[in-house]
């Protein structure tokens, strides 16, 4: 593991340059995850279609970020991040040359497999730079800038792609993302971090392994509280966040019968609740800490019942507009304040040896539970397109059921 060289101050050059570039390439990873399921949604209407594509998708992070997770703990996490960007751009590039020329549904499945592929290996480096370069007690400072910067790219960014990808279609998102991710690649290479090179007794694989057998043991049997909070996480990305994601644009493109502009200012807004997120953790988070976990997913279930119970019951389909994206805002919004509760405490109280192990296990985590869910949810919307609502409420459900058996105790 590198020795951090604390930062003096918080607002230091390299923090900036790192916010600077972290936020173009979400906005760039926004861009594609909008227009790519967006178009494939609107030339083939096939629900189950747009399963198989987000699966395969999300499959390279379950199977690669282990590995991400030894380059961080013993490379140079600024040359990881900056040849990954790069490499990202150049793929984007060579798909956009030769999307007019190869089958435009293989390519596209092609991209978003390896794109995440390399994002998979680069995540894990990404995420814990931070920690080189601010004061450790104010982590959670930091992840709520993150956190803000990520949800006004998140916000925007679906808005922008959606009147984009109407009016100018899908080559012109992907030279914009492939610029972006170029220009963040500029940036990550001019940030200076300590290192100090570890010595690798075992091929990268087993290591990933032997590396993924510890955190669960440590996360298992040394922390009972990142222990339940990790399960609630898992529930988190199997049930409640695709319901954020792929239903709201299945339900308006397929119920309500709007188009790519719609969804893209649905995806927007919803994002906003990250923002009331973060502003709500920084008023309460003394008392709702990662303890209250739990308690955080039984609203964030609750909340979206009760959402896809009035949008069932609706018959306006202005009012069931409005109905799915606030109700979705208020889930976003008790789902950001679990996951910053979580990466902070990550953070806080792993040991340094630990820390780039543990991050990647807990995105391994998300990924698969996100993996598993873009497998089924595209059969099943399909099986039940007549009643999307209504099948729709047994995800949050199950979450609701579950999250009283991972209460924490405390004194």
């Amino acid at each position: 593991m590198e020795k951090v060289e604390t930062a003096k101050k918080f607002w230091n050059r390299d923090f900036i340059l790192y916010m600077i570039s972290f936020d173009m390439a979400e906005i760039a990873t926004a861009f594609l995850r909008f227009a790519i399921p967006v178009y494939i949604l609107t030339q083939t209407g096939n629900a189950t279609l747009l399963g198989t594509v987000m699966t395969l998708s999300w499959f390279p992070f379950v199977l690669f970020t282990s590995v991400g997770g030894v380059l961080a703990d013993r490379m140079n996490k600024r040359r990881i991040i900056t040849i990954f960007n790069f490499l990202i751009a150049l793929l984007i590039g060579i798909y956009t040359i030769f999307s007019g020329i190869f089958d435009h549904f293989s390519l596209t499945v092609s991209l978003l497999f390896l794109m995440t592929s390399l994002q998979s290996l680069q995540s894990p480096a990404f995420d814990t730079i931070v920690y080189q370069l601010i004061p450790m007690e104010q982590l959670m400072k930091a992840n709520q800038v993150t956190w803000v910067l990520m949800i006004a790219s998140g916000v925007l960014a679906p808005m922008l792609a959606g009147l984009m990808l109407a009016h100018l279609g899908l080559t012109s998102l992907m030279i914009a993302s492939s610029l972006l991710f170029l220009l963040a690649a500029g940036l990550n290479s001019q940030l200076k971090i300590s290192f100090k090179k570890t010595k690798q007794e075992q091929g990268i694989f087993r290591t990933s392994w032997s590396d993924f057998k510890s955190s669960l043991r440590y996360i298992g049997r040394e922390d009972e509280v990142l222990k339940r909070s990790t399960i609630g996480l898992f529930l988190y990305a199997l049930l409640l966040f695709p319901i954020l994601t792929l239903l709201p644009t299945v339900l308006i493109h397929q119920r309500l019968l709007m188009g790519e502009a719609s969804v893209g200012f649905a995806q927007g807004f919803i994002m906003i609740g990250g923002v009331l997120g973060v502003l709500l953790i920084s008023k309460i988070g003394k008392q709702v800490t990662i303890q209250k976990s739990a308690t955080l997913l039984i609203v964030s279930s609750s909340l979206m019942l009760l959402t896809l119970v009035l949008f069932g019951l609706t018959e306006h389909p202005g009012l069931a507009y409005g109905i799915l994206l606030v109700g979705s805002l208020l889930v976003n919004t008790t789902l950001v304040i679990y996951s910053l509760n979580y990466f902070t405490y990550l953070g806080q109280r792993t040991d340094e040896q630990m820390v780039g192990k543990i991050m990647a296990f807990a995105i391994t985590v998300m990924m698969l539970g996100g993996t598993l869910s873009q497998f089924a949810l595209g059969r099943f919307f399909e099986i039940f397109s007549e009643n999307l609502a209504l099948a729709g409420m047994i995800l949050p459900l199950v979450v609701l059921l579950f999250s009283f058996t991972i209460r924490i105790k405390t004194k």
